[in-house]
């Protein structure tokens, strides 16, 4: 047996059991599986029991980004159970929480420029003075990211408090 013919049959083998690569948008390949093989890649997650899809309720882990903060099973309205990928506030670190925590001042820190900016429009407007209006002209890319970056920013409080709330509070009874 020669080892190039062992090398070629272990190959094809290989191949047969990789995915392809799809190079051509106009071909999409939806990958489903069952959500017993949660967090394995996938496109679409069904119910092991139901078949409905559950994709939604289901949280991949990604590099450098925080763990949602959510329940942490999902339980289809089949009955079946499932890890949701996300967690409560109760199990974070304490490090982890520093972390959420530190969002908070940069919010209001956010509403601080973009009062400033406010104010500076304000002055522009009732003064027309020509610098002013300049000034203020150029600001408005930069107010547009901070009220962006405001209304983004803004749901964290509520993510805390409805954590603290589904473990603190319905967990007792």
């Amino acid at each position: 047996m020669c080892p190039l013919s062992h090398y070629n049959r272990v190959c094809l083998y290989a191949a047969v059991q990789m995915q392809s690569l799809n190079l051509d948008p106009k071909q999409t390949v939806v990958i489903k599986r069952p959500a017993s093989e949660f967090p394995e890649a996938a496109d679409v997650y069904l119910c092991d029991k139901c078949g409905r899809d559950i994709t939604a309720h289901l949280y991949r882990g990604r590099a450098h980004v925080r763990q949602p903060l959510g329940p942490v099973r999902y339980v289809c309205p089949c009955g079946q159970t499932y890890l949701s990928g996300a967690t409560e506030w109760d199990y974070l670190s304490d490090w982890e929480k520093q972390q959420w925590l530190m969002d908070i001042p940069l919010m209001f820190i956010l509403f601080a420029l973009l009062a400033a900016y406010a104010t500076v429009a304000y002055f522009a407007v009732v003064h027309r003075g020509l610098i002013m209006i300049v000034v203020s002209l150029a600001g408005i890319p930069f107010a547009l990211v901070f009220l962006w970056l405001s209304i983004l920013m803004a749901g964290i409080p509520f993510q805390i408090a409805a954590s603290l709330f589904r473990t603190r509070v319905f967990r007792r009874g």
